[in-house]
C-alpha cells in the first residue's frame, strides 16, 4: 500500500514554477515527495551525527549547511534567504520598539534600535565557521575569492535566464499563477506536518531559535524544482528521439515551452514516473565530484544531495 501524499498541492505548485505546465499524475507527485523526503531525512540524520561528534545532543544550522559546502551557489542562495529573514525580523522588532516609544511619549531618537543586536543576527546568518573569512579578518587576493564571486554571479545569471525562458510564452493568467506559486513552501503554515513528515524531533532535533526549518524548507523546494527540471529535460529528449523515428508523422511543435497561449497548438503531456526516476538517477550519477555543473553534494554515505 502506497504512502499517502502529504504535500501534494505544494509539490504541484513547485513543479509548475519549474516549468511543468501540465497536471502531473498522483504517482509522479508521490514519487517526487518520497525522493525529497529521503533526502531531507538523510540530511537530518547526518547533521545529528555531526552534532554528536561535537558532543551535542542537538544539531545546528551549520550542521546542515556543511553538507552543501562544495556547492557555493546554493550556499549563497541559502545565506541570502536567512539574511533576508533576519532583516525582516529585525525590521519588525525595530518598528514595534519605535511605536512603543511613541506611545510612551519618548523622543524617537532615544528609541533607536540596538544596532549591535541587529548586526549580530545578520552576521550569524552569513558566517560559516569552515570558511577562511571567519578565521582571518583580512585575506590576500591571491586566495581566489574573485573567481568564487564570478562563479556565483554566473550561477545567478543562469538562474535568471532560465526563469526568463520559462515565463517567455506565458499568458497573463499563467504568469500570475506562476508568481503566486513561487511562494509554495513545505514549512509555511505546515510546520507540525513537516516535522512529523521528515522526522524532526525523532531522528534529530534543533534549538527552536535556529533556522533549521527555513533551511530544510528551502532545500526541499529546490529539490522538487531540480527534479522537475531534469525530468522535463529527459522527457524532451525522449520526444525529440521519437520525432526523429516517426519522421513525417511527428506532430508539429513550434517551441518546447510547456506554457502555450494558443490553444490550437500542440500541448506537452505531463512528465511521468519514468522521467522522474531517470532524473533522480542523473542526480546520483555524480561521477565528476564536487563543484560540477548541476551541483550535487555527496555525503560520506554516498548519497548525492539533489
Amino acid at each position: 500500500m502506497s504512502t499517502p501524499v502529504v504535500f501534494g498541492t505544494e509539490i504541484k505548485q513547485m513543479m509548475f514554477v519549474a516549468g511543468e505546465g501540465a497536471d502531473p499524475s498522483a504517482e509522479t507527485v508521490s514519487l517526487i515527495e518520497n525522493i525529497v523526503k529521503a533526502q531531507i531525512v538523510h540530511m537530518i540524520t547526518f547533521a545529528d551525527e555531526l552534532a554528536a561528534r561535537r558532543g551535542s545532543r542537538i544539531f545546528s544550522n551549520n550542521d546542515l549547511i556543511f553538507q552543501l559546502r562544495h556547492d557555493n551557489a546554493r550556499v549563497e542562495r541559502l545565506q541570502k534567504v536567512l539574511t533576508l529573514k533576519h532583516i525582516r525580523k529585525s525590521s519588525k522588532s525595530d518598528e514595534e520598539e519605535y511605536e512603543k516609544g511613541l506611545a510612551e511619549d519618548i523622543d524617537s531618537r532615544d528609541s533607536v534600535p540596538n544596532e549591535t543586536d541587529s548586526s549580530k543576527g545578520l552576521a550569524t546568518a552569513a558566517r560559516l565557521p569552515w570558511n577562511l573569512s571567519s578565521i582571518y579578518p583580512e585575506l590576500p587576493a591571491s586566495l581566489g575569492e574573485t573567481d568564487s564571486f564570478q562563479e556565483l554571479d554566473a550561477a545567478n545569471l543562469e538562474k535568471l535566464r532560465v526563469a526568463d525562458e520559462k515565463t517567455l510564452h506565458m499568458s497573463v493568467d499563467e504568469y500570475t499563477t506562476w508568481s503566486e506559486y513561487r511562494h509554495a513552501s513545505f514549512t509555511r503554515r505546515r510546520v507540525i506536518q513537516f516535522r512529523q513528515w521528515c522526522g524532526l524531533g525523532t531522528i534529530g532535533d534543533h534549538k527552536s531559535s535556529d533556522d533549521v526549518l527555513d533551511i530544510l524548507g528551502f532545500l526541499a523546494s529546490e529539490m522538487v524544482q531540480r527534479l522537475t527540471g531534469l525530468a522535463l529535460a529527459v522527457q524532451g529528449r525522449e520526444m525529440r528521439t521519437r520525432d526523429v523515428n516517426d519522421g513525417a508523422d511527428a506532430p508539429k511543435r513550434t517551441h518546447e515551452s510547456p506554457f502555450q497561449s494558443d490553444s490550437t497548438r500542440w500541448v506537452k503531456p505531463a512528465i511521468e514516473v519514468r522521467h522522474v526516476r531517470r532524473a533522480y538517477e542523473i542526480t546520483q550519477a555524480g561521477g565528476r565530484g564536487h563543484g560540477v555543473a548541476g551541483k550535487t553534494a555527496r555525503s560520506q554515505t554516498g548519497l548525492h544531495i539533489i
